[in-house]
């Protein structure tokens, strides 16, 4: 009996100390039951702190004018085959865009209307539009459309050339039809090029890009346009946190010129190069001396030549391996980015047109004089215009889209 008492009291004891253990640590049985929290803590990071999160704000601000586009393809020719199998149904598409005026112009990727026989706009709020084709540019893989409308929030470009790796960026967009998605980030590089999948240097981000984003926004945390959204890197066609902009400044010069004339005739040299600064820090220029100084060097790409036979430049006597050091007298930057003082070569020749002359200071690699080179631009030819036909493939195997 002694023996039966003193296993109950232990087992009370243990039930007592249990108890005690159960409230001191968690708390009395209603804190069990589902509990209301309040709103989502935003503690912890300091740019999110409520009630200034300008990670909210700019969301809110940016899904405004970025806009939905839906395509159908042009129609297949007619084939002897379709009495047996029916005709194919026009293929359909489907991208954002950025209204850039109130009155209804929107930019978006070239690769995402050009084959479009009907263009359709849904703006945020759920008003669709039909939409006009008014022009496009396959060399930066630029477009823009116009929808009947008036008194649009419309998006504000910022100075691409400020933008700084670290920067926090929200990308908004359509990814796989989810209409005005938002995702964070940061600039993960700038000035990445490509292969010749689009002609100008692109913002790297991490923010989340799928396909669908393509003509969406790129935005700061001020709600101003950094870049349009236009294609990843993956090895199975979805985001893994390599995605990339086309530079706002960039695309600002771009639409305004297909709004107002419906095309761009882009003035050509005919060279490929490299900035003296970017050939300096690759990982192959270590231990290979590199002569110093500002400007650029004629170099091939590939299976591709410095100079292009028959080109302008070739016609003036450029050559592999040539230094351009300025242009019309202006000092020519050797890194990715114009400085005060110093122009980047691509953007001078963006300014001009076919025909235009431009005066260079070339330090020729045959000679190793310095030697004043007039080159007579002319137009890129078309098959040069049209970067996006090339496979949407890197040398390491990486996909491209969206």
């Amino acid at each position: 009996m002694k023996k039966f008492i003193s296993y109950v009291v232990v087992f009370i004891l243990g039930v007592l100390v249990s108890a005690w253990v159960i409230y001191l640590f968690y708390g009395t049985p209603s804190c069990f039951t589902a509990q209301s929290g309040g709103p989502v803590s935003q503690s912890g990071i300091s740019i999110v702190n409520a009630p200034n999160n300008p990670i909210r704000a700019a969301a809110k601000e940016v899904s405004k004018y970025v806009v939905n586009i839906d395509t159908i393809g042009q129609a297949s020719p007619a084939s002897p085959f379709d009495f047996f199998f029916g005709r194919p149904e026009p293929r359909k598409g489907q991208g954002s865009g950025v209204i850039f005026t109130p009155d209804g112009y929107i930019v978006t990727n070239n690769h995402v209307v050009q084959n479009a026989s009907q263009i359709s706009v849904t703006v945020n709020g759920g008003k669709r539009y039909n939409a006009k084709l008014i022009g496009r540019d396959p060399k930066t893989d630029l477009a823009v459309v116009k929808i009947d409308a008036k008194n649009l929030p419309y998006g504000k470009f910022a100075d691409s050339n400020t933008a700084e790796v670290g920067d926090w960026v929200i990308a908004v967009g359509s990814p796989l039809g989810f209409e005005w998605t938002v995702t964070v980030g940061v600039v993960s590089a700038l000035g990445r090029s490509l292969g010749g999948m689009v002609s100008e240097r692109l913002i790297q981000t991490d923010a989340s890009i799928n396909p669908g984003n393509s003509g969406g926004a790129l935005a700061d945390l001020d709600g101003n346009v950094v870049g349009i959204n236009n294609m990843i890197a993956s090895t199975s066609g979805g985001s893994v946190g390599i995605g990339f902009a086309i530079p706002s400044n960039v695309v600002r010069k771009v639409a305004e010129k297909l709004k107002k004339e419906g095309k761009i005739s882009h003035a050509w040299m005919g060279i490929r190069y490299v900035p003296l600064n970017v050939l300096r820090e690759s990982p192959g220029a270590k231990g290979v001396p590199i002569i110093g100084g500002d400007g650029v060097v004629i170099l091939g790409q590939g299976n591709l030549p410095g100079v292009a036979v028959g080109s302008p430049a070739d016609r003036a006597g450029l050559r592999a391996g040539d230094v351009i050091r300025k242009i019309n007298g202006k000092p020519i930057s050797p890194d990715i980015k114009a400085s005060k003082d110093k122009v980047i070569l691509s953007e001078e020749i963006d300014k001009l047109k076919p025909g235009d002359r431009v005066t260079l200071e070339v330090l020729q690699a045959e000679t190793g004089k310095i030697k004043n080179i007039t080159v007579t631009l002319s137009e890129m030819p078309q098959e040069l215009n049209e970067p996006q036909a090339q496979p949407r493939r890197s040398p390491e195997g990486f996909q491209f889209g969206p």
